[in-house]
């Protein structure tokens, strides 16, 4: 009897698990666009020079054209 609540639990287990993951993928895609929402106004108000900008907005969102260390 207990063999037929399993399957149930189980994909229960594993959709508890996607959702915990979704969430935290989202909330750091959010601190993200944050970060560079002030860096944007920073550097629009003159706080910053071009130079901190390009470093600061690269550190925040690094892109992929680097070539890979080996």
């Amino acid at each position: 009897m207990m063999y037929e609540w399993d399957w149930l639990i189980l994909l229960g287990v594993i959709i508890l698990c996607i959702v915990i993951y979704s969430g935290r993928k989202q909330q750091k895609k959010k601190k993200r666009k944050d970060a560079l929402k002030i860096l944007d106004e920073r550097y629009a108000k003159g706080e910053i020079t071009k130079e901190e900008y390009i470093e600061r907005k690269e550190t925040i969102n690094p892109t992929n054209n680097r070539n890979p260390k080996k």
